[in-house]
Parts: structure tokens; C-alpha cells; sequence
């Protein structure tokens, strides 16, 4: 056996367990003690102490104070949620993308979080037929801090997941990216107070967007509706219809698979950031 094989055995094992014990937990018996759990499974009871207590650091499993059983806990109830949301979106979503694009003239986008949760990836796209567009293949990933349908992502994770995207460092990909923490935290309580986000030439020079949060019952989010296009092709006066376009677009995805949307607050704002510390001038990319 190599040395790859020996140290991989090991977390696998450990990794199959941690699976089996989620799995114990149903409907029929939704409390398990340690003692029970390793009798029903035929493991350690110092392995499954260990392994329950791991879960229940991170969420997945709750421990009553008094009878001491555990349960599933929040984080694996909001991971069920995010689990089903995403299986129907894709296929909900592309009548709503389909309209948007039509309407707006411009690229829709469904953005959701990378497996790592530090950046967004593009789950669906519809683009539009003009021949100047934005092309934006499925599956591509972008940093959180950068684009408007990133930010949304961003904007309403838990502060604890915010601040380890900030901890990791904001890399600089355009002009106007924000790099600087406090200008970031800023625009995402901007964001969450008027229910959009917008960028102007984040990621890449000449791009603009906006986009809207759809968030579980929990306020959990769980994907972002959004449009893009060249710069060529915006105007103050499309911001305010964009917006509202595609806040119709996410109530339509969101009310077909059983999630929220954020009520907009203002649809006043210019879209293109004035330079300030934290985004790069032009000539300075």
C-alpha cells in the first residue's frame, strides 16, 4: 500500500461514518443518543462522541440540554433546503431568465454559491440576441466581493461567512473592484437595505449588472437573479426598469419552488461608482 493510499484510507473511513451517521436520523426516530448510534451502527462509541460532536460544532446536529440525544440541527435543515431549491431552479428559472433577457435587452444570469461558499458560479443563463452581449458560460466562478450578482450572494451570508471572504483577501480584477474591507461591508448593508446590487466594470472593463437576492423562509440565500451587458448600452434611465425588471423575474422564480424574495426599497441609485479608495482608478487596472 503507498503512503497516498494509507493517509487517504483513514479520512474516508471517517468521512463514510460521518455520512452514516447523518443518515440515522428520520422521521420514525429523529433522537439518538452516542450509545445508540454506535450500537445501530456497530462503531466505537469514541468515534461516533468525536464525530458527533464535529457535527454538532457546525450545525448539522443539536444536543438537548438535559436528555443529552441528539437531533439534526439547523445546518443540515438549511442544507436540505438549499439542496432542493437548486435541483428545481434551473429548470423553473428559464421561462423567468427567458422574459428578463427579452425585456431588458440584455444577458440574464442565475448565480449561485460555489461548492466552497468564497464565489459565485453561474448555474443558468439566457443571453440576449442583440449582437453586442455578454457571454457568460454555465459554470463559471467569481469572486464574492465582485459583481453585482456576486454581492448579493455576499450580502446576505451569515457575518461570520462575510468575514472569512474579507479574512481571505479582495482581489483586484478590474477598476472598480472593491478591495477595501470597509468600503465592501458598506455596500453590502447598502445592498440588504434596498433589496439589489449593482456593479459597473467590477470584473471586466466595459460590463455592468444588477441583480436581486432570492432568499429560503430562513433568509438564507440561495440564489441570485441578475442581467449584464456592455456599458455602450446603459443609461441612468434603464437602471430604475432594469431593477424592477428583474425583481419580477426573482418573485417569479422564488414563488414557483417556495422561496422569498426581498422587497425593493429605492431603485434611485447610479450605478457606476465615482473612483474611491478601495476601487482602482481608471488607467491603474
Amino acid at each position: 500500500m503507498t503512503a497516498i493510499a494509507q493517509t487517504e484510507k483513514p479520512s474516508f473511513q471517517v468521512l463514510e461514518r460521518t455520512f452514516s451517521i447523518l443518515e440515522i436520523f428520520d422521521e420514525d426516530r429523529p433522537e439518538w443518543s452516542t450509545t445508540e448510534v454506535a450500537r445501530a451502527l456497530d462503531l466505537p462509541i469514541p468515534t461516533v462522541h468525536r464525530i458527533l460532536a464535529a457535527l454538532k460544532r457546525h450545525g448539522y446536529v443539536s444536543q438537548h440540554e438535559e436528555t443529552k440525544r441528539f437531533r439534526l440541527g439547523v445546518a443540515a435543515l438549511q442544507l436540505g433546503d438549499r439542496a432542493r431549491a437548486v435541483v428545481d431552479l434551473r429548470s423553473v428559472a428559464i421561462p423567468a431568465l427567458r422574459r428578463l433577457a427579452h425585456d431588458a435587452g440584455e444577458t440574464a444570469l442565475l448565480t449561485v454559491l460555489a461548492p466552497g461558499r468564497d464565489r459565485g458560479m453561474c448555474l443558468e443563463r439566457v443571453e440576449t440576441p442583440q449582437p453586442l452581449r455578454l457571454s457568460v458560460t454555465p459554470g463559471r466562478q467569481l469572486p464574492l466581493h465582485a459583481g453585482a450578482s456576486q454581492k448579493v450572494l455576499l450580502a446576505y451570508l451569515d457575518e461570520s461567512d462575510v468575514e472569512r471572504v474579507i479574512g481571505a483577501g479582495l482581489e483586484h480584477l478590474c477598476h472598480s473592484t472593491i478591495t477595501d474591507p470597509g468600503l465592501l461591508r458598506e455596500e453590502l448593508a447598502t445592498i440588504r437595505r434596498r433589496g439589489w446590487a449593482s456593479s459597473y466594470e467590477e470584473t471586466n472593463l466595459g460590463v455592468w449588472g444588477v441583480a436581486v437576492p432570492v432568499l429560503s423562509a430562513r433568509g438564507d440565500i440561495v440564489c441570485a437573479v441578475g442581467i449584464a451587458g456592455p456599458s455602450a448600452r446603459l443609461t441612468p434611465a434603464r437602471v430604475r426598469d432594469d431593477v424592477e425588471r428583474t425583481h419580477v423575474a426573482a418573485l417569479e422564480i422564488a414563488h414557483a419552488v417556495g422561496l422569498t424574495v426581498p422587497e425593493l426599497t429605492s431603485t434611485k441609485a447610479a450605478i457606476a461608482p465615482k473612483p474611491t479608495k478601495g476601487r482602482r482608478k481608471e488607467g491603474k487596472s
